[in-house]
């Protein structure tokens, strides 16, 4: 996906820090019965590795300067844990701006689990894998239409977050 503003990096959590998050946040989950994952909402000033996630989209607007030329302050606004059960998955492929979140910017994925399969996107069916340690960060509007793709041997850990325009506070971003 050359010069698509989407952003990869492998080994950005080491594999003890994957472990950590799945032991801290795969408690008590939730169960998003629509969309059929289980969750835990993360506070975000809580979460251990913020400043990893700083550094993150600092790297993200080194390389897209662009992002940094919207009219309104952006910031990291959610943070979910995920699990899918075996063969489980977002299969629709969507993008994650609509009625119901119109202010999301970026999306990020952060896989805390390995994988032969990952999320997909629509336009180049380019695929990246859930690799653990690995996060990716996107625009959240339909140029980056996106679905999950199951694995049918074993649950699926994520975190995702979206950072979405919104008024100055603690995790402003720009």
């Amino acid at each position: 996906m050359n010069n698509s503003f989407v952003l990869t990096v492998d080994n950005f959590f080491t594999k003890k820090e994957c472990k950590d998050l799945l032991k801290t946040y795969k408690v008590n989950l939730k169960l998003e019965e629509k969309l059929g994952y289980l969750y835990n909402e993360i506070i975000i000033q809580e979460f251990k590795f913020l400043d990893k996630l700083l550094k993150l989209i600092n790297l993200y607007k080194k390389t897209y300067p662009e992002v940094d030329m919207t009219a309104s302050g952006w910031a990291l606004t959610n943070l979910r844990f995920k699990l899918f059960k075996k063969g489980k998955s977002f299969k629709n492929f969507h993008s994650e701006v609509n009625l119901a979140n119109p202010t999301r910017l970026l999306s990020l994925q952060v896989y805390l689990t390995e994988h032969e399969c990952g999320t997909e996107f629509f336009r180049d069916k380019k695929v990246i894998k859930s690799k653990a340690g690995r996060v990716c960060l996107f625009p959240a509007y339909f140029t980056h239409t996106h679905k999950g793709q199951p694995d049918f041997k074993k649950e699926r850990c994520i975190i995702t977050g979206y950072y979405s325009f919104c008024k100055k506070g603690v995790t402003e971003i720009n």
